[in-house]
């Protein structure tokens, strides 16, 4: 087997790095990107549950649901 020279060492070594970086930034935007699908998540969910305590404790729907009455009350 024939050894390297210094420049084919270099040449690996910079392939190496340069996937070991592409690597992290996937990871990044991966990590970013499920961060955002949980926020969205968890948003979702704390509106839902106001609106039902809302519904529960007898008060008027959220603004963001139309009901029969509110149609009613148009001129």
């Amino acid at each position: 087997m024939a050894a390297l020279s210094p420049w084919q060492i270099f040449t690996v070594g910079a392939i190496g790095g340069m996937a070991g970086f592409v690597g992290l930034v996937l990871a990044v935007l991966l990590g970013l990107g499920l961060y955002a699908a949980v926020a969205r998540l968890y948003d979702a969910l704390a509106a839902h549950c106001e609106q039902r305590r809302a519904l529960r404790d007898g008060r008027r729907r959220l603004a963001s649901v139309t009901t029969p009455d509110d149609l009613k009350d148009r001129p």
